[in-house]
């Protein structure tokens, strides 16, 4: 039986590994416990093979771990799986998209950090020796290329996702991307307009006059979209969530629509997917009066441009379409709404942004925190908060002020503590 020593990976000045012979060894904290077993030959190559394994923090880990990979050689149990972390990072990512348990935009976007980022740092390494270091060195290297907190953080998560997976298949025996330090995302306060500023832009949008391919017809005056941007401002819907709708989930009597379906741009393909969470599904989201009769209005307008397209019209379903009728590319709209933002002269926003427009006009209000978390379907009301969380504080401010208004007025006393009598003159 093998016994149990002790490693490091220093090297020497010429890039040598020391081995044994690293100075540092005399620390008894320097360096992993660890182990080499012979596997006997491989039947395919006919070359010795070897289980090694040196991870370990003490020599009665290390032993421990060593004779429970002896019984599993004893007992052919042992896998010999020499798959590298690319290999097996592009096999699970597949794997996933062909059972469609991952959104379409979710694995284009994984598929980016694999290539571009991951797999160029760990790829070449065999999946059972990624240690968590390595995974650290990633994490360093992003962030001394400049990459941003939130981005590093989602190319981790990938990974981690990715090795969790082969925990549970008992590829890896730990997942090495586990507990890795990341860095601190600056959370940024949401600035929108003021209502005014709203109104504003909703009366240039409304008095607009088009002379663009995308203009209404007829030279009329009114951006043939303002019904889009006014619904957005007044629900809340995410970009997607707009050009995915269809008149068959809008209940003008019922002043109501359901959120059912979403628009996402992978590549150069528009596809059609669930809502963005599970909160945001089926989610049914109030209209106002104005919202009914921009939609109404909107309705009419389009009917008018099917009516004059005739026999080329393609009626797609959606609400918000162009004017041929087909669905909407979902990264027009925000094109669109910034060129209207800069010649209307107002501060710019994203298209995005007014979705939190939206849920500052509610907070300031005095709509409570669950509800406004419902009507934007967020995950659950602590994401509202952590984005929101400073209206919320002046809007408690203010019915703390309301709830001392409601109460009686004290009555005045002199020094001795002695109620005192004001008298008025007449």
């Amino acid at each position: 039986m093998a016994d149990v020593s002790r490693r490091c990976g220093c090297r020497d000045e010429n890039g040598k590994q020391y081995g044994k012979a690293c100075p540092k060894m005399k620390n008894p904290r320097h360096g992993t416990w660890g182990y080499r077993l012979s596997a006997g030959n491989d039947p395919v190559t006919g070359k010795r093979r070897y289980v090694t394994s040196f991870k370990y923090t003490s020599a009665e880990a290390a032993r421990t771990a060593r004779n429970a990979d002896e019984k599993k050689l004893m007992s052919k149990n042992f896998k010999f799986d020499r798959i590298k972390v690319g290999e097996y990072l592009t096999k699970w990512l597949d794997r996933h998209e062909q059972h469609g348990s991952l959104k379409p935009s979710t694995v284009r976007m994984y598929r980016r950090y694999i290539n571009n980022d991951i797999s160029p740092v760990l790829g070449h390494l065999q999946l059972t020796t990624l240690r968590k270091f390595q995974v650290s060195a990633l994490v360093q290297q992003l962030q001394d290329d400049g990459r941003g907190a939130v981005t590093i953080k989602r190319i981790h998560a990938t990974l981690s996702s990715a090795l969790g997976d082969a925990l549970q298949e008992d590829l890896i025996e730990d997942n090495p991307a586990a507990q890795v330090r990341l860095p601190k995302a600056k959370k940024k306060r949401v600035k929108v307009w003021e209502p005014e500023q709203a109104g504003a832009f909703l009366d240039y949008i409304a008095d607009y006059e088009n002379v663009d391919s995308h203009s209404r017809p007829n030279g009329k005056i009114g951006h043939r979209l303002a019904g889009l941007f006014e619904v957005a401002i007044l629900t809340g819907m995410r970009r997607g969530e707009l050009c995915g709708l269809r008149w068959q989930d809008v209940d003008l009597p019922g002043r109501a629509l359901h959120v059912r379906v979403q628009l996402v741009q992978v590549g150069s393909k528009v596809v059609e997917v669930s809502a963005k969470t599970d909160a945001g599904q089926d989610r049914r989201v109030a209209l106002n009066d104005r919202a009914v009769g921009a939609l109404i209005a909107w309705q009419i307008q389009q009917t008018a441009e099917r009516g004059e397209w005739g026999e080329a019209y393609q009626d797609s379903g959606r609400v918000f379409t162009y004017e041929d009728g087909r669905q909407l590319r979902p990264g027009y709209p925000s094109k669109l709404f910034s060129t209207l933002v800069t010649s209307a002269g107002l501060p710019m926003m994203r298209f995005h942004d007014m979705r939190h427009l939206t849920a500052s006009l509610a907070i300031k209000d005095g709509t409570d925190v669950a509800i406004v978390s419902k009507m934007l379907g967020h995950s659950n009301s602590q994401i509202t908060r952590d984005l929101y969380g400073h209206m919320f504080d002046a809007t408690a401010k203010a019915a703390a002020e309301g709830i001392s208004a409601m109460l009686p007025a004290r009555k005045p006393r002199s020094r001795s503590g002695v109620l005192t009598t004001v008298i008025t003159s007449p």
